[in-house]
């Protein structure tokens, strides 16, 4: 006989657990003692009494009602027969393996103990998932309470308008610095306007002008304004075309003549 390696070994065992956890999870099986069938009150049944009286079991297991079908004393033979798969007079006559309580059917050595154990497997698995729900909304709690929570637009329309003017106006009236260092955000916002101006990279341009027209876009395709966007916003800008005669200063401070000088 070959031997099985120890991964073997707990692969097999762990494909038994599992399949004893699903069996066990739902009663979808028949699970009879041999000592059922050995049983004096069963050998000395007649043959159509034991087979009533699996009928009866396999319906009991399906509605794990305890091996007891209550209120059923008024059932007609059609509802017998619709429910079970028996006759009324075959139930009547599958004593004792069927025995009456009052208006309830008893079924005799009906497995509780299997049913038992499917509801606590049941039970047990429910609790499990319970908790991992619960552990998985306290941390998607947790990692949410480090960021600021979005605001509801439809809570109160009115402070949301105000709201959103405010950063408008801000916007126009400063530029909020993200990059730092090299841009010159040390200097303040009127500072750094004004040394634009004065910068012949961007001569003929209206850096005020074209400051207030980024802003505007920034406000209304809801972008943040910062003074790298501005730079690219007057590389990009068109500059007017100088007037006949006059002289102009390129990128690199050299002196250009005027259109009518070409």
């Amino acid at each position: 006989m070959p031997r099985v390696g120890p991964e073997a070994f707990h692969r097999a065992n762990f494909y038994r657990g599992w399949r004893a956890a699903f069996c066990f999870r739902s009663m979808n099986y028949l699970n009879l003692n041999i000592s059922t069938l050995r049983a004096p009150e069963f050998l000395g049944s007649e043959p159509v009494a034991r087979a009533t009286w699996l009928c009866v079991v396999g319906y009991c297991i399906d509605q794990e009602n305890n091996g007891r079908v209550a209120a059923c004393k008024g059932w007609k033979d059609r509802q017998w027969q619709q429910t079970c798969g028996v006759t009324l007079d075959e139930v009547n006559a599958s004593a004792p393996l069927l025995a009456w309580d009052g208006d309830d059917l008893v079924v005799w050595r009906y497995p509780l103990a299997h049913q038992a154990k499917c509801e606590t497997n049941r039970e047990n698995g429910r609790a499990g998932g319970l908790s991992k729900s619960q552990a998985k909304a306290e941390a998607a709690r947790l990692n949410g309470a480090k960021h600021k929570p979005s605001e509801d637009p439809s809570a109160n329309p009115s402070e949301t308008e105000a709201s959103t003017q405010d950063k408008i106006s801000k916007g126009k009236d400063k530029v909020r610095v993200k990059e730092g260092g090299a841009d010159g955000s040390a200097l303040s916002d009127e500072q750094w306007l004004a040394g634009l101006a004065k910068d012949p990279a961007f001569a003929g341009l209206d850096v005020s002008r074209e400051f207030a027209k980024m802003s505007a876009w920034c406000s209304v395709n809801r972008k943040q304004p910062s003074r790298r966007r501005f730079i690219n916003w007057l590389n990009r800008a068109e500059r007017p075309m100088a007037a006949p005669g006059a002289v102009t200063q390129d990128t690199f401070g050299s002196v250009r003549p005027g259109l009518e000088a070409w």
